[in-house]
């Protein structure tokens, strides 16, 4: 029997011919008709050639084939133990067409419907979108409590329970790998490409939403579960569930019992003291450094002129017409980043992208502008510097934009503050864009309410107001008149304050000055 965790072995190339054909139309022929019988084999035990060929433009493939070039293809399949036809003895046999009738049955052979699925899965995998789930422990949480629920009351259901925990620890890997992915590309790729600059840096930034507070907040709860699963016994629960699994001889089912402690055993192992999930909140909260390293990188490169020979040409002028060596030092210290901005001046909430803040440092007061935007002069982070056009023009239209947007906030913050705590009816005759706003914002409040607390708070995306959501009264409902139509949902209190700027930004730390 082949060993859990040596599966690779057992790799055959043969298995896979179909899907590394040369040629693409024939490779998706054969997928196509793979595709679609696997989809048959969800409805009956078999299909017929109609059924197969209408199956096969119904997944989308639209190609003519004729009778004859779909016998062939299966008949291929069945070379390559993809498929397998089967006869109808029951059929009535009145001439050759009559024998040929008995044939036409065909389905997915065990091993074509597991390795079908797999590319299936394989290939839908590799195009998903990015996701960072704020409540997978608690889902991880909920599983270990069904499979001990079930083991004290209803056996028959813990098979499907323990298929349930391979779906989580798939759920952890692929958070882990999409979060350390996005962690390693902040480092190693080039921060210029606001494509690339962008995606990752969103994500890094939900990570330090989530992992540092949800998740830490579930750790403990999904700690006491493990801890209670490992007192009933992993290989205790597995035995209890294999008399309902439908498994018949003896050796499978001590394959199937061996195979399902060790995933119990691999789920624990996530939330061991040094498992995947305290070090993936340690790598969250480390997520700091290397973001803010890479908005440096980002801003050194955009900020620097893409010629050094007119970099230093403007620095030597400056050197030059300063009237004391001691302000000539200055400048060089501050252009070689060697004079530290002390208590850097934070900015409001809404940022005036058109001016830096003011940073001093020492006992004297030098003035430097310390402005970080979103557009500036491309120049590349390494390599040979080149001449690149000029973009003021873009610089302006970027300033712009910033400043339509800064306007559009403080629009929809007006419409939105309530002065204190609110019932639903108050947001009546809400315009639709203020209301999406705030009902999103109602809708990660209520996520993430706190029990403790009582109340749920969430910062609205898309204008600067805190949200603050508590439930009224149980089983009650409200309507309110927006402008776009009527909205039903439960009792609730609304409080909708301005964000403090103090409570937005703030540091304890330096930055370097530089000279532009």
């Amino acid at each position: 029997m082949e060993q859990p965790r040596r599966w690779w072995q057992s790799v055959v190339p043969a298995d896979w011919i179909v899907f590394s054909l040369p040629e693409d139309l024939v490779r998706e022929r054969y997928t196509a008709l793979l595709a679609a019988l696997e989809e048959l084999s969800t409805r009956g035990p078999m299909a017929g050639l109609e059924e197969i060929a209408a199956q096969v433009r119904s997944v989308g493939f639209h190609d003519p084939m004729t009778g004859p070039e779909l016998r062939d293809a299966l008949d291929q399949l069945a070379k390559w133990g993809f498929a397998e036809p089967f006869r109808d003895y029951t059929a009535p046999v009145r001439d050759y067409q009559g024998v040929v009738v008995r044939q036409e049955a065909w389905a997915l052979t065990r091993k074509g419907r597991g390795i079908v699925a797999a590319v299936r899965a394989a290939v839908v995998d590799t195009r998903r979108a990015l996701q960072l789930p704020s409540r997978l422990l608690d889902s991880v949480e909920l599983t270990i409590r069904g499979i001990l629920e079930h083991l004290a009351g209803d056996g028959g259901i813990l098979p499907m329970d323990l298929d349930d925990v391979r779906t989580r620890i798939d759920e952890l890997q692929r958070v882990t790998a999409d979060f350390y992915t996005a962690l390693a590309q902040m480092v190693q790729s080039d921060v210029t490409d606001d494509d690339v600059f962008g995606d990752n840096r969103d994500r890094v930034i939900e990570a330090l939403r989530q992992f540092p507070r949800e998740y830490g907040r579930a750790l403990r709860r999904v700690e006491t579960a493990l801890s209670d699963l490992r007192t009933a016994g992993h290989r205790q629960i597995a035995e209890a569930a294999v008399a309902h699994a439908g498994l018949i001889d003896a050796r499978d089912q001590q394959h199937w019992v061996e195979e399902r402690v060790r995933r119990l055993s691999d789920l624990e192992a996530w939330f061991a003291p040094d498992g995947t999930v305290h070090r993936l909140i340690s790598s969250a909260t480390g997520a700091v450094y290397t973001l803010l390293v890479a908005i440096d990188r980002r801003y050194s490169a955009r900020r620097r002129g893409s010629d050094l020979g007119v970099d230093f040409h403007s620095l030597a002028r400056s050197l030059h017409g300063q009237p004391t060596d001691d302000d000539a030092r200055r400048v060089y210290a501050a252009a070689f980043g060697d004079w530290p901005a002390w208590h850097a001046t934070g900015g409001a909430t809404d940022e005036d992208v058109a001016h830096g803040t003011a940073a001093s440092a020492g006992a004297g007061r030098h003035q430097v502008e310390v402005t970080l935007r979103e557009h500036e002069r491309q120049g590349r982070a390494s390599g040979r510097p080149r001449k690149v056009p000029d973009t003021s023009a873009q610089r302006a239209a970027a300033a712009e934009a910033a400043a339509a947007e800064a306007r559009r906030r403080r629009r929809l913050a007006d419409l939105l503050i309530t002065g204190g705590e609110v019932g639903l009816d108050h947001f009546t005759g809400l315009e639709s864009e203020p209301a999406e706003v705030l009902f999103r914002a109602i809708e990660t409040a209520l996520a993430r309410f706190d029990a403790a607390a009582g109340r749920g708070v969430a910062h609205a995306d898309g204008a600067s107001v805190l949200i603050e959501v508590r439930p009224g009264i149980a089983g009650r409902t409200v309507s309110v008149e927006l402008a776009e139509g009527r909205l039903t949902g439960p009792d609730l209190w609304v409080s909708v304050t301005l964000v403090d700027s103090g409570s937005v930004g703030g540091t304890d730390g330096r930055m370097d000055g530089r000279v532009a």
